[in-house]
């Protein structure tokens, strides 16, 4: 597409020198000077009727058919304000650059161009060029300087890519943003993003122990935006940080007994961001497995990621869920499932924990809807949409409420009455 500028008529005129860039301009008006330095398409001059007199004394008299006058209100009032929002944003087509110069207008017309910068970008696909000031207050031996203040625009993408990380766990617009200057930050932003994203709390860990360390690194690369951007850091270092696992903990190694409460409490803290931020298909993933590692952690055994070890623990929590329930034994004969059908593990649970069959029928509850969404809506007998959103936070805070009393009551030992 092409570039527009977008500019404001004052109604005093006055013949002022400009300095952009090391040369001097003179214009009557801002506008006039921008003719001379700036390559364009298209100029929007945003004239009230105060102002019609010195678009017809400056600009209108060169007969440049680029020059575009539009009638703006004066702005006295919100009504008035929205007109000019709208008139704004009705003259930029999509994906245009834009340049705009706030030189003449009114005070609000900055605060307004920022709000307009930041709505075209994300509405329109536009690009910023330049957002130019001619600050004749500034004068220095009659002579004004030129400022270009778009680089405060782009705070605004910073804080919006920030905030869509924070909120969402997706770095994808922050990482974009970071690539031109520090490469290494953007993919650590990435990697945390992945892993976050695809439930992978192990790697999510190790990510996010480098992502404090690249980021301060990529904030020396910010001369002048450095202390703006540190702040950014710094929450994103704050959200990011409960969901490290302590060191010696990995998926790797055997977790012991002792470290099991650790595991457990980030483990808790990324099932809740998880919840809290909407993504309640990763929060019943990990709630599933974190069921499992609770358990095994209040039983006193080791949390042992191995496949034969974690397949024992599992069959042993849905055998304790079985009991009393008809299945086909190896001889193929229909019975009851009974305490003497579990396997080890299944009896120690099932025989140190006067709720083990609750805390297995939970278990069951959310693989059941943790297998409905991964499903995809592709098998039929599935509870309804309307009723799974209604079932999720139920069984959520049940296991909540699992955490919180498992960390305050330890499992009793004798037998389930």
């Amino acid at each position: 597409m092409g570039h527009t500028v977008i500019t404001f008529l004052g109604i005093t005129p006055k013949e002022t020198d400009y300095c952009y860039q090391g040369k001097i301009y003179t214009g009557r008006v801002f506008a006039e000077a921008l003719l001379q330095f700036l390559e364009f398409d298209r100029m929007v001059v945003l004239t009230t009727e105060e102002a019609e007199s010195v678009f017809l004394q400056t600009l209108s008299e060169r007969n440049d058919p680029r020059i575009q006058k539009i009638s703006i209100p004066t702005g006295k009032d919100e009504k008035e304000i929205w007109g000019i929002f709208e008139k704004v944003i009705q003259a930029i087509p999509e994906d245009e650059t834009v340049t705009f110069d706030i030189t003449h207008g009114l005070r609000s017309i900055p605060f307004l161009v920022f709000l307009f910068a930041a709505y075209l970008k994300s509405a329109k696909g536009v690009s910023i060029r330049s957002i130019f000031y001619g600050a004749l207050e500034l004068k220095e031996n009659k002579i004004a300087p030129v400022l270009d203040l778009s680089s405060f625009a782009d705070m605004l993408d910073w804080i919006n890519a920030a905030d869509q990380f924070i909120q969402t766990g997706n770095a994808i617009g922050l990482a974009n943003l970071l690539e031109k200057r520090e490469k290494n930050a953007a993919d650590a932003l990435r990697k945390v993003s992945q892993a976050a994203l695809l439930a992978q709390p192990f790697s999510l860990s190790n990510e996010a122990q480098k992502l404090q360390k690249e980021l301060t690194r990529a904030a020396n690369s910010f001369p002048h935006t450095s202390q703006p951007f540190t702040l950014l850091t710094d929450n994103i270092v704050r959200t990011f940080t409960p969901f490290i696992l302590p060191e010696g903990i990995s998926k790797e190694i055997p977790v012991p007994s002792e470290s099991g409460k650790e595991l457990l409490s980030r483990e808790w803290n990324l099932i809740e961001w998880y919840y809290q931020h909407g993504h309640w298909m990763q929060a019943l993933t990990l709630a599933r497995e974190f069921i499992i590692d609770l358990i095994v952690w209040k039983t006193g055994d080791t949390i042992d990621l191995k496949p034969e070890k974690r397949s024992a623990v599992e069959r042993g929590i849905t055998g304790v869920f079985r009991i009393g329930k008809e299945f086909r034994d190896e001889n193929g004969e229909v019975r009851l499932f009974t305490e003497n059908d579990l396997n080890i593990f299944g009896a120690k649970f099932y025989n140190t924990h006067p709720q083990a069959m609750e805390i297995a029928t939970l278990f069951d509850t959310v693989s059941s809807l943790r297998n409905q969404l991964n499903h995809a809506e592709h098998k039929k007998d599935t509870h309804k949409f309307s009723k799974l959103v209604q079932k999720i936070p139920q069984e959520f805070e049940k296991v909540r409420k699992l955490y919180e009393e498992s960390l305050i009551i330890p499992f009793e030992t004798g037998n389930t009455p």
